[in-house]
């Protein structure tokens, strides 16, 4: 396996990895937020952290996607590459930012 499939799998998989975490914080928390929040609490913080993964989660598909353009290219254009490097980068940064707002939320509520 040459240097550049490598390269593109590690990419593939850390975009999937970010998604499969966004997706499954919104999950749990969406699950248990009844169960453990006392009534009345505030959840605003946590609201807006569920709608900056989602959009990190639709960044980390569109990474995918020029994933997808990316191999399909002989010389592996520079527009797709940058644009691929642009969405991948705002996802990570998302997630982490939603990753804070959770964090967040919880020090306030408990």
């Amino acid at each position: 396996m040459d240097r550049k499939e490598k390269a593109f799998e590690f990419a593939q998989e850390t975009v999937k990895q970010f998604l499969t975490l966004a997706t499954g914080i919104i999950a749990l928390t969406l699950t248990f937020l009844k169960d453990i929040l006392p009534k009345g609490t505030d959840t605003a913080l946590l609201e807006w952290a569920w709608g900056v993964y989602l959009v990190s989660i639709v960044f980390g598909l569109l990474a995918l996607m020029a994933l997808t353009g990316v191999i399909g290219e002989e010389d592996g254009d520079v527009n797709t590459a940058g644009f691929l490097r642009f969405v991948a980068a705002i996802q990570v940064l998302l997630f982490f930012a939603a990753l804070f707002l959770t964090v967040l939320f919880g020090f306030k509520v408990f």
